[in-house]
């Protein structure tokens, strides 16, 4: 599709939507990257999505447009169809999930660049050095060590941790979490995930609990909880296994995909047998057509 008749399409779009919900403040804001879309609903929603193509996360020619929902439409819970409801959760992760792994694999290529300017001139500016050190901190990987050595093993495993994540695998997690988005921490605020922040009176408090040393993590979007666990999945510890599987495909250039890694997710929920209700879903679902999949730009610019 041409650029300008997407931009006509656009703004036939907006008259449409916005005459359809003019009384729920929709946001529609069209960036670099993609749309940003905030207080839709689910019919307007589908409407968006069909008129760019997007009628399915399974996609023929294994793209998705880049639009992002900032959060779950203003009815989500509402829906009754069960099956409904969860596809269209899936439709609306697939493309976060996607821009996530594209930020990851960004951040990825910069500390290669990092390496390689160590490598050819034995040094990095200070610049240089602050950037290799806050990554070091943002990835939790520590070293004694100085020199030399110091950076052989800031890189070793800034490597082996700033990794692509499967986006059917962020997908299954935030479903099991959230019941399918319809959880009141994601109303609240965001909280795909739940993850949660101790002995502190910030964020979401849990209902139901006596235990009050805890809150559940709240976000300003969606995108920002899907960036924050996948954070978790690539610093925390307890998925060394997740990073290890994922290397070793790397080496053999085999794509990345849910499956592959739902083994390394045991220790990553206390709820019971989450290796397999994350491998149902992701199999249930066929969430394994998302892993191959690449978001479509939307392009506004003039011929």
């Amino acid at each position: 599709m041409k650029s300008r008749t997407i931009k006509c399409l656009f703004v036939a779009l907006c008259v449409c939507v916005f005459e359809a919900q003019a009384a729920d403040k929709l946001k529609m804001e069209l960036q670099p990257d993609g749309m940003f879309i905030n207080n839709v609903n689910v019919a307007v929603l589908q409407k968006i999505y069909e008129d760019f193509g997007y009628t399915d996360f399974v996609a023929k020619d294994h793209t998705i447009p880049s639009i992002f929902l900032e959060s779950m439409p203003i009815d989500f819970n509402n829906i009754k169809n069960k099956n409904f409801r969860n596809r269209l959760f899936i439709t609306i992760m697939a493309p976060l999930a996607l821009k996530v792994n594209e930020e990851i694999i960004l951040e990825r290529v910069h500390i290669i660049d990092l390496k390689k300017t160590f490598e050819e001139k034995g040094k990095l500016s200070s610049k240089e050095e602050k950037e290799v050190e806050d990554l070091a901190v943002k990835y939790d990987v520590f070293t004694r060590m100085k020199g030399k050595e110091r950076y052989d093993i800031l890189f070793k495993n800034l490597l082996l941790k700033v990794d692509q994540i499967a986006p059917a695998l962020l997908i299954a997690v935030a479903a099991a979490e959230s019941n399918w988005g319809t959880a009141d921490e994601v109303k609240q605020g965001n909280a795909l995930y739940k993850l949660k922040d101790w002995f502190t009176d910030k964020g979401i408090k849990p209902k139901g609990e006596d235990d009050d040393s805890y809150r559940i993590r709240e976000y300003p979007d969606l995108l920002s909880a899907i960036r924050d666990y996948a954070l978790k999945l690539n610093s925390d510890v307890n998925f060394q296994h997740m990073w290890v599987a994922r290397a070793q495909l790397r080496n053999h250039n085999q794509t990345l995909k849910g499956r592959t890694t739902v083994n390394g997710m045991v220790l990553g929920s206390p709820l019971e047998n989450y290796a397999g209700l994350l491998n149902y879903i992701l199999t249930f679902y066929d969430l394994v057509n998302i892993d191959e999949t690449r978001l479509r730009n939307i392009s506004f610019s003039e011929d």
